[in-house]
């Protein structure tokens, strides 16, 4: 990814969202890349987190799906030395595949990686 924030991979994202947004949605992690390259992986679902926090991530997935969808699609693959996530929001309404790269996290997506990455395992 180039200097792209973020960019949808495939999904209907949001569409068809009752009154807006919904109460619950279960966000999927894979982070790869970085120096060391290790990857892991975390899942959670919005209504396991306090609520304010959980209202926070709600905002932050709807402020990346709509960042993600005014930002073109940048070809290519972060590069290694680069942390990068790839995040499945699965919506009422399908899932979204929304990849992200280090330094590149629009901050109101932080505090959603923030607690994906405290989460996170190695797969397997």
């Amino acid at each position: 990814m180039t200097d792209r924030t973020a960019r949808i991979v495939a999904g209907p994202g949001a569409v068809g969202r009752e009154n807006g947004r919904p109460d619950v949605v279960r966000v999927s992690m894979e982070r790869s890349g970085g120096f060391t390259g290790l990857r892991s992986a975390a899942t959670l679902d919005t209504d396991a987190l306090p609520s304010a926090q959980a209202a926070g991530a709600l905002d932050g997935l709807t402020a990346l799906e709509r960042l993600a969808a005014t930002t073109p699609a940048a070809a290519g693959r972060p590069g290694t030395a680069l942390p990068g996530y790839r995040l499945t929001v699965h919506w009422p309404a399908g899932d979204q595949l929304v990849q992200l790269t280090e330094p590149h996290i629009p901050p109101e997506v932080r505090p959603l990686l923030t607690e994906l990455l405290k989460r996170a395992r190695p797969p397997g």
